[in-house]
């Protein structure tokens, strides 16, 4: 039964990518379809290798959940609800909100089509966030056509470290698959018609278009996949995209003739607006005093598991909102920089220190464009909306995450669209053609 169902699966899986290939191979450009498959290759070799003991924890307790599913196949949905599972013959009682226990649920399932194989469920995972992020980045290059198709290839397919960390079966994964399949939607409501390109009849009445009830539940079901896997991580992206939906929609129906100055203005309002929704709604996991302690007991906890290896330190940093607001602007810059070049004698550190000193060339490359009055062609709220959660994000991953070894992994769900963002310049625009 397990095995003539893992064919059926794996069958369907096998199908529904041979169409999705075809589909896609057909919409893409030329400028695109060329790396299809290349970089589809790429991230499943990534998927397929990973290894260690996060993964092996979330293997270890997937099987849990699968072998629990056989031997009472009735109760299999009241366990997914719940946040206790038997493990070695003892009942164990996890943190509700832990994303431990939520992506080992995810690997119990996958189980059923991988036989409880570890890499094959890397290689669908994998395979999940390739098809969101080749998903955005053509929808990127569809809807901002005079935009560097590109930058979106380089960012989100090609950049070592994003391809290495959101690969197999890792939280990470999960956590670009699931953002970038809801900006994807997004964007194609905001400044598009759909899923697919509008047919030439259809353009002139494209603004008129409305999410069907499909799509609002695809969007919610995402949403509260991203908000699973580290919601941390994901309110500064749902509250961006939210204030980008209020300018655009002012915007769109002439209701305001914004500068970016004014946009900036309104975005942060959104911001602050969706942010105190969330508060609202979601109660203590994301109430200031919540947020605050969770920060630095992640600090300290950090501090204290990386003794002889590189860290960051903040002297004077304290569990307040004041002490945290000081320090968040060097806590993103450390986000973006750290390792350094040479900052220690390993292979990885080497290649991360390599890695962000290209960053640091392109941004810089990206101000001088700015003040050249070359910035690229991208509507200006979205790029004020993609820069205020790279910002956000920066800041909270340096703040909570000392260790750089986990702060250069942890960043790699933030870094695709700073990097989207700084090859946009016409400078960047020549070296990509190049």
């Amino acid at each position: 039964m397990r095995v003539a169902l893992a064919i059926f699966l794996n069958l369907l899986l096998a199908l529904a990518l041979g169409y999705w290939l075809r589909r896609e191979h057909r919409l893409a450009g030329p400028s695109l379809r060329r790396w299809l498959l290349p970089t589809l290759a790429l991230r499943l070799v990534a998927g397929v290798i990973q290894d260690g003991p996060d993964l092996q924890r979330i293997n270890f307790l997937g099987r849990a959940y699968t072998e629990q599913f056989w031997a009472q196949p009735s109760a299999y949905w009241a366990l997914l609800q719940s946040h206790q599972l038997r493990e070695g013959g003892k009942m164990r009682i996890l943190y509700q909100w832990s994303n431990t226990l939520f992506i080992s649920k995810i690997a119990g399932m996958l189980n059923f089509a991988s036989l409880g194989t570890s890499w094959l469920n890397g290689l669908y995972l994998s395979l999940g966030c390739f098809v969101a992020c080749w998903g955005l980045v053509r929808t990127l290059t569809q809807r901002f056509p005079a935009t560097p198709a590109g930058a979106g290839i380089v960012a989100f397919l090609l950049w070592p470290s994003i391809v290495w960390w959101t690969s197999g079966v890792t939280k990470e994964t999960l956590l670009l698959g699931s953002g970038a399949a809801l900006t994807m939607l997004v964007l194609n409501h905001l400044y598009g018609s759909g899923l697919l390109p509008p047919a030439p009849h259809q353009a002139a009445r494209s603004h008129h278009w409305a999410p069907s009830a499909g799509r609002w539940l695809l969007v919610a079901g995402l949403a509260w996949l991203h908000l699973r896997m580290r919601y941390f991580f994901a309110l500064p992206l749902l509250a961006s995209l939210l204030a980008l939906g209020g300018v655009a929609a002012a915007e769109r129906r002439g209701w305001l003739r914004l500068g970016w100055g004014m946009q900036l203005v309104m975005l942060l309002v959104g911001l602050l607006a969706a942010g105190a929704a969330a508060v609202a709604i979601g109660g203590e996991p994301v109430s200031r005093d919540f947020v605050t302690s969770q920060l630095w007991l992640n600090y300290t906890h950090g501090i204290a598991t990386s003794v002889g290896q590189p860290h960051v330190e903040y002297a004077h940093l304290q569990p307040t909102v004041a002490s945290i607001l000081a320090h968040a602007p060097l806590a993103a810059a450390q986000t973006i920089t750290r390792p350094w070049l040479g900052e220690k004698a390993a292979l990885p550190y080497l290649a991360a220190g390599l890695e962000n000193l290209l960053l640091l060339g392109l941004l810089l490359l990206a101000l001088f464009a700015v003040v050249q009055g070359r910035p690229g062609r991208l509507p200006a709220a979205l790029v004020l909306a993609l820069l205020l959660y790279c910002v956000v994000l920066a800041a909270l991953i340096g703040l909570s995450t000392p260790n750089l070894g986990t702060l250069h992994r942890y960043r790699a769900v933030m870094l695709p669209w700073l990097l989207w963002l700084l090859l946009q310049n016409d400078y960047a625009r020549k070296l990509l053609k190049w």
